[in-house]
């Protein structure tokens, strides 16, 4: 073999991995796109979710964010599952209930393949759990299956103090309407977010608004006024545009004290 072709076959890994690598969106690319997508969820947008998730299904990555990309998509596909299950009327409700099933399905698919590419992600187990025992509302009145699954006790075992985990687990547990448990239970995630780390560049940094959202929901439902337009106006900082926030801040503004 001649010295050029001796070079060439040692450069080939190289001028391949380069190729890869300029294809690949950049890390600060990729998180653009996720914050993209949590805006739609935020707004309640779910046309926009699901172009949203079209397009972080077509972004390129490298090996590194390989992983997260699964976890984000089968994040998103659990917030459009959301969205297309709780519906604000009932004839939207039928027309939406098997798209939503269809999210929570796919969902899952994204989940478990998150799962083959990084074992150790708390998060996604939790996320699995919530999208394989879903069903239209469960959300908002909790589910006993997701919290016996599995996936959850999985979450639970490597993410015993993740915020993330837990504000899935508080999701998943059958809440009483008014239950003064229930505020303890989201100040206890609320708490969990606040005494967190700031999340760095390309991990996941979704749900301390949603947690002060449900925790001012829940003092909403104990006729706590106060407190619960203090946690929804903090809501509000961290996610200027989620319109469950607003909603419930202007139900509390309405209420008299």
């Amino acid at each position: 073999m001649n010295c050029s072709a001796w070079v060439g076959r040692l450069l080939l890994p190289v001028l391949l991995a380069a190729a890869v690598s300029a294809r690949a969106g950049s890390t600060a690319e990729f998180d653009d796109l996720v914050a993209r997508l949590q805006f739609s969820f935020y707004t309640g947008d779910s046309r926009a979710l699901a172009e949203m998730l079209s397009e972080l299904d077509g972004f390129e990555v490298d090996a590194g964010l390989a992983a997260t990309k699964s976890y984000q998509l089968a994040y998103g596909q659990w917030k459009l599952a959301q969205l297309l299950g709780e519906p604000q009327d009932e004839r939207a409700r039928a027309a939406t209930k098997s798209s939503s099933s269809k999210a929570a399905k796919s969902c899952v698919q994204h989940a478990r393949d998150a799962i083959e590419k990084d074992s150790r992600m708390a998060e996604i187990y939790a996320i699995e759990a919530a999208c394989d025992t879903y069903e239209p509302g469960s959300m908002r009145h909790g589910s006993a299956s997701c919290m016996r699954s599995k996936s959850m006790r999985t979450a639970l075992t490597l993410g015993a103090e993740n915020p993330r985990v837990l504000f899935i687990n508080a999701l998943c547990t059958p809440d009483a309407e008014g239950d003064p448990a229930a505020i303890e239970r989201w100040r206890a995630v609320v708490a969990k977010f606040e005494a967190a780390p700031p999340s760095q560049p390309g991990k996941p940094d979704w749900g301390h608004a949603e947690a002060l959202t449900r925790l001012g929901e829940s003092y909403l439902k104990r006729g706590e006024m106060v407190a619960a337009r203090d946690v929804l106006e903090r809501a509000l900082v961290l996610a200027p545009d989620y319109r469950q926030a607003q909603k419930l801040l202007q139900s509390a503004a309405n209420r008299p004290r």
